[in-house]
């Protein structure tokens, strides 16, 4: 076989032979070379391993997290991010929400203590039993007067008052009556006894009774003692203004003992149980009989006027 027959025939069948490459050797593919250390080049006029010298006067870029480094005078440059990354916000004003209060004397966050000493807690309080004492001094209350105890016994009922002062019992009222009607009669029965005639006796037993009574009137009007008050240390006066009713209700009120009388002396008897200690001559004239025992001139009587 001959070498005149190489290189092959086209195979296109053209016969003729493959066009040579005309490419310049200077457009061929770059030569590698291997990367700086980091990944990166290194700008001009770094030194072998990759560190640049900072240059004087420029700013020095932050350190890794984002801190500045102050100044030679400690100061922090301003914009200067906070250690971290991250900036605090603003403080609230005092007094916003979500701010506490401040510390008070037991600290933050404690309740109000209780005050020193504590309330005794075995004090009367109202309603418990037993009640509290109805007869005690009430404060701001006008004070008895002299010889009237401010507290009654124990077990003893309230006594009704006048301004203060206590209503006479039936015991006091009763040795009054005995003294002013009962004893007056007994004297006038025997100085009479030796007028002789019976009608002259009766006449003039019916005129000195008519006069005791408006006597006894007279006096209850004026100064409300009479001599049986004057010795039991009672005194009448009125309900509604504590002061002697006058002459005419005296007499006026002398009169209505009649009705006492009538219905079997049961209206002398109407202090017993009567909250006022009134008789039925009482209630019509409006009257009531004081205990007069703290007055020290409560014995004393004049018998005129």
């Amino acid at each position: 076989m001959s070498d005149q027959n190489w290189p092959p025939a086209n195979p296109q069948g053209d016969g003729a032979n493959p066009p040579e490459d005309t490419t310049p050797e200077s457009a061929g593919s770059p030569s590698y070379e291997p990367p700086a250390p980091g990944g990166y080049p290194p700008p001009d006029g770094a030194e072998p391993g990759g560190y640049v010298p900072p240059v004087p006067g420029a700013d020095t870029p932050p350190a890794p997290g984002g801190y500045t480094p102050p100044a030679p005078d400690g100061s922090t440059p301003p914009g200067a991010p906070t250690p971290g990354g991250f900036d605090l916000p603003p403080e609230p004003a005092v007094g916003s929400y979500g701010v506490p209060p401040p510390p008070g004397p037991y600290g933050a966050g404690y309740p109000e203590q209780p005050s020193y000493p504590p309330a005794d807690p075995y004090a009367q309080q109202p309603g418990a039993y037993p009640p509290a004492d109805p007869y005690a001094q009430q404060p701001g209350a006008y004070p008895p007067p002299p010889g009237y105890p401010a507290t009654p016994p124990v077990g003893a009922s309230p006594s009704p008052t006048l301004g203060g002062v206590p209503l006479a019992d039936w015991p006091k009222r009763a040795l009054g009556g005995l003294i002013d009607y009962i004893a007056p009669s007994i004297v006038i029965s025997i100085v009479l006894s030796v007028i002789p005639g019976d009608g002259l006796r009766g006449t003039l037993s019916s005129l000195l009774g008519l006069a005791w009574w408006a006597y006894l009137g007279y006096k209850s009007g004026t100064t409300g003692v009479t001599i049986g008050r004057s010795i039991a240390k009672t005194k009448l006066v009125s309900e509604e203004t504590g002061q002697p009713i006058g002459v005419a209700n005296g007499i006026i009120r002398q009169v209505a003992h009649i009705i006492d009388t009538a219905i079997c002396f049961v209206g002398w008897l109407f202090p017993l149980w009567d909250t006022k200690r009134q008789t039925i001559a009482d209630k019509l004239v409006k009257t009531v009989v004081l205990d007069n025992s703290a007055d020290p001139n409560a014995g004393k009587y004049t018998w005129w006027p």
